[in-house]
């Protein structure tokens, strides 16, 4: 079996704001394998097929692997963007010539989001409006997709449940999608990690690494990334379940500041999960108070004590750290 390989996503040093090139010296310097990147136009704003294909070659020189997402095929969120009404048609149409591009980055999926955090409390346009919008762009990009042999990875990003997921790729198709898991997001939807990558596993192409925590606050909870292996979610455990489904995976470790409030005691809130179930919730909670304990007893700082300290600060130290746990327990994991 090939060695596993252990990359970042470039979110996580944007705020470096190195060129595409430049973020490949980096990985390399530091011990990656790998980039995976916002869209085709963080590597050439102009989709310019002949500076892709050239970027994608030294990229192979270097031995590092080359992952890509595309533009949110949300419709609405463009339309909101545009301040216009954009179509789905229309909105497919723009995104042929991203989808091109990826295909001449030799790359074999493109990761997706449907929504930011925000998006699916939107109480202008519901988030299934925004949901089936979606799909629906996908579906005519389908014909394409085939067509260059590429999937879309739709991400576990802090939008979509794994239910909502899972659907998705039923009514679109697995010849055309599968799913870009971001391990830490799962709590930010109220997912318990363990059951969700379980079932999200055999449709995994692509992955966003990272580790979280919960606190508990007036409103409900607060969620915050933590490095790999330093923070709520049993990451072996995690990580196991994915590479029997794929051992060839790549590992993108995806980090970033900032706190999000999930304010379980409101029950406005809560009604956006309407397919939450009590023992789900209750799940997620005990993580929350296991958590607590270890704040208390030294093992975790909280939460507001890593915010204070600025995110330039801690990157390098956190992806440094996540390397350090991560590549010991897939060289386990690969052997068993």
């Amino acid at each position: 079996m090939p060695p596993l390989r252990i990359g970042f996503d470039h979110y996580t040093i944007a705020h470096r704001h190195l060129s595409a090139d430049e973020t490949l010296t980096f990985a390399q310097s530091h011990g990656f394998a790998g980039v995976q990147f916002l869209e085709p136009s963080s590597i050439d704003p102009n989709l310019d097929a002949e500076r892709l294909a050239s970027f994608a070659q030294r990229a192979a020189g270097m031995g590092l692997y080359l992952e890509v997402g595309l533009p949110s095929p949300n419709p609405i969120r463009r339309s909101r963007e545009e301040d216009r009404t954009i179509t789905a048609a229309e909105h497919a149409r723009e995104l042929q010539s991203h989808v091109d591009a990826v295909g001449v980055l030799g790359c074999r999926h493109a990761r997706v989001y449907f929504g930011n955090r925000h998006d699916r409390f939107r109480t202008d346009v519901r988030w299934t409006t925004q949901c089936e919008a979606s799909e629906q762009v996908l579906r005519l990009l389908a014909p394409q997709l085939r067509a260059l042999g590429l999937r879309v990875a739709i991400e576990t990003h802090a939008d979509l449940t794994t239910n909502e997921l899972l659907a998705t790729l039923g009514r679109v198709g697995l010849d055309t999608t599968g799913v870009t898991l971001d391990t830490g997001n799962l709590l930010m939807r109220l997912d318990e990690p363990v059951r969700a990558v379980e079932r999200l596993a055999p449709f995994v192409l692509a992955t966003h690494i990272k580790d979280a925590v919960l606190a508990f606050t007036s409103r409900g909870l607060c969620w915050q990334a933590r490095p790999v292996g330093s923070g709520a979610l049993p990451m072996p455990d995690l990580l196991a379940t994915l590479l029997r489904a794929n051992p060839k995976l790549n590992l993108s470790i995806e980090l970033h500041p900032r706190t999000y409030d999930l304010p379980i005691y409101d029950p406005t809130w809560l009604v956006f999960f309407p397919e939450l179930t009590s023992a789900a919730l209750e799940d997620v909670v005990s993580l929350a108070r296991a958590c607590e304990a270890k704040y208390s007893s030294g093992l975790l700082d909280r939460p507001e004590v890593i915010e204070a300290i600025p995110w330039a600060d801690r990157d390098l130290d956190w992806l440094a750290s996540s390397l350090g746990f991560l590549q010991p327990v897939v060289t386990l994991l690969a052997r068993l």
